[in-house]
C-alpha cells in the first residue's frame, strides 16, 4: 500500500508541475458546466494486451459522477513469444510465426458501473483536472481454440521427403504421436468451438483531463484491473487462471453535454435573430 501511495503522490506532483508551467497563474475564463453528463471513448494498452472502451458518466454533483462502461480487451499471456519453424520454410510457402504453446485466443468484454470523483478541478487556464475512478461489474471471456497445421505423415522417394499435414489443437503435439508444427491455421478454424467464461471485475484508476475546452474530454488514464472468473480461462497450454490482474494506460476523448443548457442557448439565439 505504501508503494501505491508513493506512485499516486508522484503522479500528482508531475501533473501539478506541468499545470503550473502551462497556466502561469491565469484564471480559467470558461469553467466546467454546473450540470452535465459525459460521453467518452478510449483506447488502451494493457500489460496483457490492448483494448477499447466507452463510458457514459452521469452527474451526481459537481465533483461526483456515476459511470456506466463497456470495455473490450484482447488478452495475451506475458509468456507469449512468437517463433517460426525454419525447418519447413523450404518446403512450404505459407510459413508464419506462431506462439508455441498457445491454445486459445481470448477476448474479454466488461460491463460495469462505478463512480468518478474529481479530486482537483481546472482552476487555472490550461490546467489539468484529476479524477479518481472505481468501477466493478461483469467480465465475459471468450475462448476461441487455436489450431495449428501439423505434419502427421511423411513419405520419402528418391531421398526426397514429402510432408503431409492437417489442422490439430496444440494438445495433440503432446499426444504421443509424432507431430511437428508448421504454422498456425487460419483464424476461422475453431470459431464454432468458442466458450464463454463469465466472471466479475474490479477496476481502479486515475484520470488526468487536459482538454482546453471546458465541454470536452481529452484525458490520460492510468489504472489497474482484476478479473475473477467462475471457470478457469486458459491461454497457454496447461496454465488455467481463475483470475487475471493487469495495469493499463489509456487515452480517452469525449464531450460533455447538458440538454437543458442547450435548449436555453437555442432559445436565446432565436430571440436574438428576431
Amino acid at each position: 500500500m505504501t508503494l501505491i501511495r508513493r506512485i499516486i503522490v508522484l503522479l500528482f506532483f508531475v501533473v501539478s508541475l506541468s499545470s503550473l508551467a502551462n497556466a502561469q497563474g491565469e484564471f480559467a475564463e470558461d469553467r466546467e458546466a454546473s450540470n452535465y453528463n459525459v460521453n467518452q471513448f478510449g483506447a488502451k494498452i494493457n500489460t496483457n494486451g490492448f483494448g477499447f472502451m466507452y463510458t457514459f458518466a452521469q452527474r451526481v454533483n459537481y465533483r461526483l459522477r456515476r459511470n456506466y462502461e463497456v470495455e473490450y480487451d484482447y488478452v495475451k499471456n506475458l509468456k507469449e513469444v512468437k517463433v517460426i519453424n525454419t525447418y519447413f520454410s523450404s518446403y512450404f510457402n505459407n510459413i508464419k510465426r506462431f506462439v508455441f504453446g498457445k491454445v486459445n485466443s481470448v477476448h474479454n468484454i466488461r460491463l460495469g458501473y462505478g463512480y468518478n470523483w474529481m479530486i482537483f478541478d481546472k482552476r487555472d487556464k490550461n490546467s489539468v483536472s484529476i479524477h479518481l475512478q472505481a468501477n466493478a461489474g461483469f467480465s465475459f471471456a471468450f475462448e476461441k481454440p487455436i489450431y495449428y497445421e501439423m505434419v502427421d505423415s511423411v513419405t520419402v522417394l528418391n531421398n526426397q521427403a514429402s510432408y503431409y499435414y492437417s489442422s490439430h489443437k496444440f494438445e495433440d503435439y503432446y499426444s504421443g504421436k509424432v507431430y511437428d508444427i508448421i504454422t498456425k491455421s487460419s483464424y476461422s478454424t475453431g470459431l464454432n468451438e468458442i466458450k464463454i467464461r463469465p466472471g466479475n471485475y474490479i477496476k481502479l484508476d486515475l484520470s488526468f483531463d487536459f482538454a482546453k475546452n471546458a465541454m470536452t474530454v481529452s484525458a490520460i488514464e492510468l489504472g489497474t484491473i482484476l478479473d475473477l472468473y467462475y471457470w478457469p480461462v486458459t491461454i497457454m497450454y496447461d496454465q488455467p487462471h481463475n483470475f487475471m490482474w493487469s495495469m493499463y494506460i489509456a487515452y480517452q476523448f469525449g464531450r460533455k453535454y447538458n440538454p437543458n443548457i442547450n435548449r436555453d442557448y437555442r432559445r436565446e439565439q432565436r430571440k436574438l435573430n428576431k
